[in-house]
């Protein structure tokens, strides 16, 4: 049986999808944790980490793939930010063994600044966070400035021509193409150094099974 969706029920999921509040915005973590997990994975490969790096996700939301992370290498260690405070203590509690060894903090942001001395991070990767960013221009700019020279950056998110076909993305969400990524990294001072497009079936927020297109661009601080 399938479920009818009010406009105010769509414009409510996308509010939870770009900050999840309250006990809503915890299970919308679960379920994002699970349709996010193979762009989520595929975005932290091409980061390549290696030993002793510092790695910077950007809206991490309940932080359930952040323990791939702590064991890829010996001596990672890992940051993440994100704007729901929800989220940030979902993420302490899933990973508070790796809080405790002051491997892994979490951190409420602004969305506007990120709170970081410049050159701070090796590596940085953020997952389907895009479409929320206010200022895209001024925001990669502030990632650049973070990053380590030679460092690595990746960004996964799902495809313009996808994203408009689902009918909450009218609210809240801000859609793109590989095209207008690359260039706001460009204009930011990155070298693009690979881009990535997959085909990946998931749960949609909706409860049905689709065929999403996802983009992975990882781009350079020379």
């Amino acid at each position: 049986m399938s479920t009818t969706w009010n406009d105010e029920d769509l414009k409510e999921m996308a509010s939870q999808l770009s900050s999840p509040k309250g006990d809503n915005g915890i299970k919308t973590g679960e379920r994002m944790a699970i349709s996010n997990e193979n762009m989520i994975a595929r975005t932290i490969q091409q980061l390549d980490i290696k030993a002793n790096d510092h790695v910077l996700e950007i809206g991490q939301g309940n932080g359930s793939h952040v323990n791939s992370i702590i064991t890829k290498s010996t001596g990672v260690h890992y940051f993440g930010i994100d704007i729901s405070e929800t989220m940030i203590e979902e993420a302490t509690r899933i990973n508070r063994a790796f809080v405790d060894k002051n491997v892994v903090s979490f951190e409420l942001s602004n969305g506007h600044d990120i709170d970081f001395q410049s050159g701070s991070f090796d590596k940085i990767f953020t997952v389907n966070t895009i479409y929320f960013w206010e200022t895209p221009d001024v925001y990669a700019k502030e990632i650049y400035r973070v990053l380590k020279p030679g460092g690595s950056f990746s960004i996964g998110f799902a495809d313009k021509d996808f994203m408009k076909k689902l009918p909450f993305t009218k609210w809240k969400f801000r859609l793109y193409d590989k095209e207008t990524v690359s260039e706001t990294l460009i204009k930011a001072g990155f070298s693009i150094a690979k881009i990535t497009q997959e085909k990946e079936n998931i749960k949609g927020s909706l409860g049905d099974f689709i065929e999403r297109d996802i983009i992975i661009i990882t781009a350079k601080k020379l």
